[in-house]
């Protein structure tokens, strides 16, 4: 197992990507590529 250096999740060697220089889970990847979208009530 290795971890996710942005955070800390533990995840099989072959799931971790490097972004930007960090080895990063799959879930950071994906948030990395597609910021969270703002949702504004009105």
């Amino acid at each position: 197992m290795a971890k996710c250096e942005k955070c800390g999740a533990e995840v099989p060697q072959e799931e971790l990507s490097e972004v930007q220089g960090l080895k990063v889970c799959e879930d950071c990847e994906i948030k990395s590529v597609k910021p969270p979208e703002l949702k504004i009530n009105l």
